[in-house]
């Protein structure tokens, strides 16, 4: 199954979603993307170069370090798996995928999707949407 069907059927599950994306952070290429407004289509671009930053970048590392020095697991895989933010308008989802964990999943949902409900969702598609690629 192609990248753009599978993300399409993972957004018909997931509550008030409008675009969904499939980011390598390596890269930082938008390795699919589906979404009806053309104007989505280009907030997806610009998300798929900041996604490394959000999962990478300085701030999380100073995060981490710190809940390691907390009694964290050291064994524990570092990096965030999940991220939601919220913005005016818009939840935002992004998803490490277990298959390939330099890979997310991206979701954007109308800010009128019920958060827990999303996440569970969103969740769900996962192992679907990575074996696609």
């Amino acid at each position: 199954m192609p990248i753009e069907a599978a993300l399409n059927a993972a957004m018909s599950t997931i509550p008030d979603c409008i675009a969904a994306g499939y980011v390598d952070m390596e890269t930082g290429m938008l390795l699919g993307s589906v979404t009806p407004d053309p104007n989505d289509a280009e907030i997806l671009d610009t998300l798929a170069i900041a996604v490394a930053n959000l999962f990478q970048g300085r701030g999380v590392k100073g995060f981490e370090a710190l809940l390691r020095e907390a009694g964290e697991d050291a064994n524990e895989p570092t990096g965030f798996g999940e991220i939601a933010v919220f913005s005016k308008d818009r939840l935002n989802i992004f998803l490490r995928t277990k298959s390939y964990p330099d890979h997310v999943l991206c979701y954007i949902c109308r800010s009128s999707a019920n958060l827990g409900l999303a996440l569970t969702k969103s969740h769900l598609t996962r192992g679907p949407v990575a074996a696609a690629v």
